[in-house]
């Protein structure tokens, strides 16, 4: 039996770690609990657990100070980092202290379970592996090696935030006499590292070859293939053949595989230019492909616009928080984009980027303190690993509910008084293109009876009543702002400039230009 403490400052945390480790209880035993480094080091002396789990950000003693005493202090400890950063320095610090694994927050039973097994490996193979170190040299250098594999996978995701310097002598010998090429392979299911291993060694890659899994997405891994600067290799033709070893390897269990392949570069600082290449070359996939591989081109294809006609209903009915009827238009959406085979994963991420923005806005104004640039941010990164139809659905599905959730406590447009609702959302929306006909269905109305009921209410017919909302706005766009006519005229729902002046004139008894000099 193996045992084990957990260090952090927030007890919901720990207890989750604990839980989530507890099916594990006839092989490892948690003995103790700590809430900041200072305490995890008396447990340590008192209890010597042979794993320890620690968080990073802690009061008192942080875990870098907490590493760095177990580090020096127990060096036969086997520890497992947490982290809710994605920090380099935090992963460096990890590293350094010889960590078997670091866990960003949130994670998953399976996670753990894997580090715990690890550590558990590392344990009773110790003895093993201290009689292969010949020499304190070799110990540094295999520290060294796995701090640099540790830094080239922050740096491909473009989380490493100083200059990277390789200090592990193979990688300086690899870099200094090679160029390379960076492959992103993505599957639907996680990627087995020792098959990809073994068929790079049947390809007589040798040492010339670095697979480093993804930071947290175990569906997505990187290959780094060395090259001589001056080599008589076919480069594409022989990444092409290499891209179908690799589809065909997972074939047989019905895996599907995209690889994105960058050019030749001969700077492994360059590795996150060479990941956004293999993205942007990922994204040229089409609905229609399966297993397949991408070259990264400049020469790319325009955008296709996707043009979805139930837009403006969606985004009524995110605003007014009705959230089934927001699951059932998103899956309209895909399965209308499904239809058009030829758009790429990155015309539907453009589509769905832009229409996420619009959702984020209306939230915006209701909630305070949402940035719209972050969030923006936000969903590139995801995105960057995410290369399936499937993928992209599901994720935004979650996104547009949740959006729609948050908007069921605001009750937009659950006032008993369906015209009060109708004026409500004109007011919001006077720079779409309203009719009669789609407000109506926004309220499950018969067209000719909203327009008797709004009639009845206001006394006004309902594009009048527009038209007044529009002007009113369009006055103060005109007194409050330089911006040109035709903008102003777009600005409030008119794409017709000659139409908005005639309706400005008949309401106000002036035309744009004379209201401004007033």
């Amino acid at each position: 039996m193996y045992t084990y403490i957990v260090v952090d400052d927030e007890p919901l945390t720990r207890r989750g770690t604990i839980k989530k480790i507890s099916s594990l209880n006839d092989t490892v035993k948690c003995v103790g609990e700590a809430s900041n480094g200072k305490e995890g080091l008396e447990l340590i002396e008192a209890l010597n657990p042979d794993i320890v789990i620690t968080d990073m950000n802690m009061p008192v003693l942080d875990g870098t100070g907490f590493l760095q005493q177990i580090n020096a202090q127990y060096p036969d400890k086997q520890i497992i980092v947490i982290s809710g950063y994605k920090d380099f320095e935090y992963a460096k610090q990890a590293v350094s202290a010889r960590a078997i694994s670091y866990i960003l927050k949130p994670f998953n039973r399976e996670t753990i379970h894997l580090a715990i097994q690890d550590a558990i490996n590392h344990i009773e193979n110790s003895t093993e592996i201290q009689n292969k170190i010949v020499s304190v040299e070799a110990e540094r250098e295999y520290a060294k090696y796995d701090y640099d594999i540790q830094s080239l996978k922050n740096l491909i995701l473009g989380y490493h935030t100083t200059p990277l310097e390789l200090v592990s002598a193979k990688l300086k010998m690899i870099e200094k006499n090679h160029h390379f090429i960076l492959m992103t392979l993505h599957s639907e299911k996680p990627l087995d590292e020792s098959e990809i291993k073994n068929l790079m060694l049947e390809n007589g890659f040798g040492d010339l070859y670095l697979y480093l899994p993804h930071l947290y997405n175990d569906k997505i891994g990187f290959l780094i293939l060395f090259f001589p600067e001056k080599t008589p290799l076919q480069l594409p033709s022989l990444c092409k053949q290499l891209s179908l070893d690799l589809i065909n390897l997972f074939s047989y269990e019905n895996q599907k595989v995209s690889i994105g392949i960058s050019h030749t570069r001969s700077d492994l600082l360059q590795l996150n230019n060479t990941f956004n290449e293999t993205v942007q070359a990922l994204n040229s996939k089409k609905i229609s492909d399966n297993s397949c591989y991408y070259f990264f081109t400049t020469h790319n294809e325009p955008i296709k616009t996707i043009s979805w006609e139930k837009e403006s209903e969606f985004l009524f009915r995110i605003e007014a928080g009705e959230t089934q009827r927001v699951t059932e238009l998103i899956k309209d959406l895909f399965e209308n984009i499904a239809t058009e085979e030829l758009y790429t994963l990155y015309d539907i991420k453009n589509y769905c980027i832009g229409l996420a923005e619009k959702a984020r806005a209306i939230l915006k104004l209701y909630f305070e303190g949402i940035s719209q640039n972050s969030q923006s941010s936000s969903i590139q990164t995801i995105f960057n690993t995410m290369f399936s139809f499937e993928e992209i659905q599901e994720y935004f599905l979650q996104v547009f509910t949740n959006i729609s959730m948050s908007m069921e406590s605001r009750s937009i447009y659950a006032n008993g008084d369906i015209v009060e609702n109708i004026m409500t959302y004109v007011k919001r929306s006077y720079s779409n293109n309203i009719t009669l006909e789609f407000v109506s269905s926004l309220f499950y109305m018969n067209r000719s009876y909203c327009s008797h009921l709004f009639k009845k209410k206001t006394g006004k017919n309902f594009v009048d009543y527009v038209n007044a909302i529009r002007i009113e706005e369009a006055k103060l766009l005109l007194s409050q702002s330089d911006k040109k006519l035709y903008h102003i005229s777009k600005a409030v729902g008119y794409d017709n400039v000659k139409y908005f002046f005639r309706v400005f004139k008949k309401l106000t008894g002036v035309t744009p230009e004379q209201y401004r000099k007033v």
